[in-house]
């Protein structure tokens, strides 16, 4: 075992600024502002919904263009700032944080999906609101792919391969989840295209076979959260109240999940609030706000004792 050079570690040390109680302040209003800013933005943003008669679809999608690139531009310099002080910000978090492009797009629509038969003059509504989850998906895909890599994770070969399949299980059914209802309204003028009533669509697109897939997919991507959050608060890359809140919710999830599955979308009186933990973006909310969580998360100023390599090797690579 080897130490740093004194000339390094003094160094290091006067790089650093301590953290005070006005700096600790900061973060937490910094955390609570982006953890609900996807939703702020999203409900200005949603006053030009397409869904609105008069509003135009190309008009949304230019303010939700203009919009990301503004929440982006600000959002990144802010952390560099509050940064400063501390080692470098995860790259994997801000993947994570760029969640909040997509989310903002889907939650400014303000409207669930139109599976009527409305839907066929306006398909670009739900190609759009599809193809944001895609990017989401893919914000998700890189930020496993970097972990993956890094030296941050430090577990057992067996433990690897268990949590390798359980990802490639999670992307396998968000590209067929989103794949399958981005074609709805294709899928729907075919049907209407063989003289079949259109009543009956819904049910024979979205039938057992499709909630029986979506619910083990809920599995493995609540499970996936639960283990990402669980871990990285192990390697103390992100505060308690991130676990926390992100297990609670995910196991929701698992019980509306399992719930949707045994009585086939026909939930108990009462229950009906749980579907709400099956909508897909709930994973990605719960995603942006473990990003959230990783890019407010300083490091502290001492310098870090021998056990923690792993943890700084990872920030080291950045």
């Amino acid at each position: 075992m080897t130490s740093k050079p004194k000339n390094l570690i003094n160094q290091s040390m006067k790089n650093k600024i301590p953290i005070t109680p006005g700096a600790n302040l900061a973060t937490i209003l910094a955390t609570l502002f982006l953890i609900i800013l996807p939703f702020l933005v999203g409900t200005w943003i949603s006053n030009y919904t397409p869904y609105l008669e008069g509003n135009s679809f190309q008009s949304y999608v230019i303010i939700w263009i203009v919009t990301s690139i503004v929440t982006v531009a600000i959002a990144l310099p802010s952390f560099k700032y509050f940064h400063q002080s501390f080692e470098k910000i995860p790259v994997g978090g801000i993947l994570l944080f760029l969640l909040a492009c997509p989310i903002i797009g889907i939650y400014g629509l303000a409207s669930a999906p139109d599976l009527s038969l409305k839907m066929l003059e306006h398909p670009e509504r739900e190609h759009f609101r599809y193809s944001l989850l895609f990017i989401a998906e893919i914000l998700f895909a890189g930020f496993i792919l970097f972990l993956f890599r890094s030296e941050l994770l430090t577990i057992k070969k067996s433990i690897r391969w268990i949590m390798t399949v359980i990802f490639i299980m999670v992307f396998a059914e968000f590209t067929w989840e989103f794949t399958h209802h981005y074609l709805y309204p294709e899928g729907l003028r075919e049907w209407l295209g063989q003289g079949k009533n259109a009543d009956e669509f819904g049910k024979n697109y979205d039938n057992f076979n499709a909630i029986t897939f979506g619910s083990i997919g809920r599995y493995f991507q609540f499970i996936s959260i639960i283990w990402l959050s669980l871990y990285l608060y192990k390697l103390r890359q992100i505060k308690i109240w991130s676990p926390i809140i992100l297990i609670l919710i995910s196991l929701l999830g698992i019980v509306s999940a399992t719930l949707i599955l045994v009585t086939k979308m026909n939930l108990p009186k009462g229950f009906e609030f749980l579907f709400l933990f099956f909508i897909p973006g709930i994973p990605f909310i719960l995603l942006y706000w473990l990003g959230v969580a990783l890019v407010t998360k300083f490091k502290k100023s001492e310098i870090q004792p021998e056990k923690d390599h792993a943890p700084r090797a990872f920030y080291s690579k950045l």
